[in-house]
């Protein structure tokens, strides 16, 4: 096993945001885990986990295949339809700041998870919201559905850091529907949580519902409520300001509304390299209730370590992170070149592993079951 050490950018505290780096097609694999306490802004060392000295091989489950071992009838599976018509969104901005809420890691959730689909069909709909050929390296400290270890509120959204002035790109074509400040109107967890942003709705829809891009942080914008934009073509630049003080892009996909409670990864929706893939896991117990707040390692046949968390529960519900409706995940590997991995976590005495290929510009999946 190999480590390295990744540089954590400078981050405020309660945000929602923390920056990633862009980085070229072809980069030195890292091995990531939980950041240590330091003061900031300094270099944190990352901390691999030790391996896993007993494990028990499951075979990932493929993508035209649902759970077979989650039995009990899920309380919480989204429908593959168009749902009822949301309640009206208020945006009205409140009296105080919410308090960030105690988000519980390794713990069990009380409900059944949602169940893959039969068949799931990816939706790479989108370009990369920021230029350049390079892939980009989602930060493995602070990913979608995590709290940095307890550091920061929920993530739900994908963090790129870039310079101050980098274009910002339409990431599909669709209608600006939000283009300038939030500090009177309630986009996120409070107002002038994204500073300025832009939101478009893009024209196609997902199962009837519509579907949302926003960006946050963004400064100088160049379009305005109402106007179509096509995919490539810019809509401002990388900025900072609301919960984010050094410039970087914090992207999120929303689905249904354009509401804070409503985001999916967006790891699921940009388009991959054709060089690497993505996996979309489980990891869950044999009733199909899901683990949250568990670290996940994928190792390469080369014994290099990448490291991600299963999505936390919001116990206020106004971060909520919701699974894909077609692959009923609860943790996200991207930017994984091709090739074979091994899947390991460990709870208690407990470790499980699964052997997963990763398919260059496609999605992989798998089901990690602790019982």
């Amino acid at each position: 096993m190999k480590s390295w050490l990744l540089l954590t950018l400078l981050l405020l505290p309660l945000t929602a945001c923390f920056g990633q780096t862009g980085l070229d097609d072809n980069p030195q694999p890292i091995a990531a885990s939980v950041a240590q306490a330091a003061p900031l802004p300094t270099l944190a060392q990352i901390a691999v986990l030790p391996s896993a000295t007993t494990a028990v091989t499951l075979t990932p489950i493929p993508t035209s295949t649902p759970s077979p071992t989650a039995s009990a009838t899920p309380t919480s599976t989204p429908s593959p339809t168009a749902t009822a018509t949301p309640p009206p969104i208020s945006r009205t901005c409140p009296e105080s700041i919410p308090a960030k809420p105690d988000y519980e890691r390794f713990v069990l959730g009380e409900s059944v998870w949602a169940t893959p689909l039969d068949n799931p069909q990816p939706h790479f709909w989108l370009e990369k919201p920021l230029p350049g050929g390079g892939r980009y390296l989602y930060n493995t400290s602070f990913p979608y559905g995590y709290d940095q270890d307890g550091n920061y509120l929920l993530h739900n959204g994908l963090d790129t850091g870039a310079a101050l002035g980098t274009p910002v790109l339409a990431v599909a074509n669709g209608t600006v529907v939000v283009a300038g400040r939030d500090d009177e109107t309630l986009y996120g967890w409070r107002c002038d949580w994204y500073g300025h942003l832009v939101v478009i709705e893009l024209e196609q829809a997902w199962l009837g519902q519509p579907v949302y891009a926003l960006y946050g942080h963004v400064l100088n914008i160049g379009v305005a409520v109402g106007q179509k934009v096509s995919a490539g073509e810019q809509v401002a630049e990388v900025g900072y300001g609301g919960a984010a003080i050094v410039p970087h892009l914090h992207f999120e996909v929303r689905v249904g509304q354009n509401a804070f409670g409503q985001t999916r990864n967006p790891l699921l929706w940009v388009q991959p390299p054709e060089t690497r893939g993505v996996i979309a896991g489980r990891v869950v117990d044999g009733d199909g209730r899901p683990w949250h707040g568990v670290w996940i390692s994928a190792i390469d046949s080369e014994g290099y370590e990448w490291m991600t968390w299963s999505y936390l529960e919001d116990p206020l519900g106004i971060v909520t992170v919701q699974p894909d409706l077609g692959y009923a995940e609860n943790f996200v590997f991207s930017d994984l070149p091709a090739g074979t991995y091994e899947l390991v976590t460990k709870i208690g005495e407990e470790t499980v592993t699964a052997e997963v290929e990763v398919i260059g510009g496609q999605i992989s999946t798998a089901e990690l079951i602790i019982p």
